[in-house]
């Protein structure tokens, strides 16, 4: 049976020059590295008011957010995978400390909003490089990652929308707590 590489290919380990896959470029590459990071990150922040929340009680959001915290190092497996299909290894970033209190429920709430809102804006960008360079199947990721912000925002809607109301008395919280344990 023919060999499917030529000789000199068996050779030498020349296998080193075909790695990375030529469809994908270096500003690509760098993009989702950095999503890799981002997602990573998200996943710390959400991991830290999960924290907060469960020292204050609050052991509906706390376990909620530990779920959102999850869902993030997911999503780093997208692009963690998309690099790995196109023959580069992922990097491990580094990730900075967050903080270990915060002021309340409400205040979370409305850190994990924005938070969503600059994620989102992240994502737009990759996807306006890939439609830039003509990386179809690189958009098709990002169209995953899209899909889910959609999910994501309407999540943090959705608790702002019953704090105002419903309020952020403690009754109120005590409810919204409860519901977001559920």
């Amino acid at each position: 049976m023919k060999s499917l590489f030529p000789q000199n290919m068996m050779e030498g380990n020349s296998f080193n020059k075909r790695d990375r896959n030529p469809l994908f470029s270096s500003s690509c590459e760098s993009l989702l590295q950095n999503r890799i990071q981002q997602e990573e990150q998200s996943s710390r922040i959400y991991h830290s008011m999960s924290m907060w929340l469960n020292n204050e009680g609050y052991s509906g959001a706390a376990s909620l957010f530990a779920k959102y915290s999850a869902e993030e190092n997911a999503h780093a497996g997208w692009s963690r995978d998309y690099l790995l299909a196109m023959g580069i290894t992922p990097n491990t970033p580094a990730l900075t400390s967050e903080p270990s209190s915060y002021q309340s429920l409400p205040q979370i709430i409305e850190k994990a909003y924005d938070h969503e809102i600059e994620i989102t804006k992240q994502i737009k960008e990759i996807g306006q490089h890939a439609m830039k360079e003509g990386d179809h199947m690189l958009y098709t990721l990002v169209a995953q990652y899209l899909k889910e912000q959609v999910e994501e925002h309407d999540k943090m809607q959705t608790w702002i929308d019953k704090l105002k109301t419903f309020g952020t008395d403690k009754i109120a919280l005590r409810w919204l707590d409860d519901e977001m344990g559920g």
